[in-house]
């Protein structure tokens, strides 16, 4: 199966976090994204899955913008004052599959 292109911009991490950040990713798109990624690549014969993830640490919390394109279409999932780094991979990653699958 082809792999979305993934583009991080991070901002504050420290390399721990940004490792630990590109693992939840690599998960999500592994596991969680997998049946949805076969679909699309299925529907759109040699379509460009990007994924890009901005993340910037502001004191406490994170602020992050996530856009998952593919064949035209662009989904935009963006939150601030996120606590905790797994926890906004994961439901960026929910909120991509559920609208992906109602395209």
């Amino acid at each position: 199966m082809q792999k979305p292109n993934v583009i991080y911009n991070l901002n504050g991490l420290t390399e721990v976090m940004t490792e630990d950040l590109k693992s939840i990713v690599e998960k999500n798109l592994n596991q969680k994204m997998s049946s949805t990624l076969k679909k699309i690549y299925a529907k759109w014969e040699n379509v460009d899955v990007t994924i890009r993830i901005s993340v910037s640490k502001v004191s406490n919390w994170y602020d992050w913008d996530f856009k998952f394109e593919y064949d035209g279409n662009a989904l935009d999932y963006s939150r601030k004052g996120f606590e905790i780094l797994s926890d906004l991979v994961n439901h960026a990653f929910d909120n991509f599959k559920s609208r992906a699958l109602s395209k």
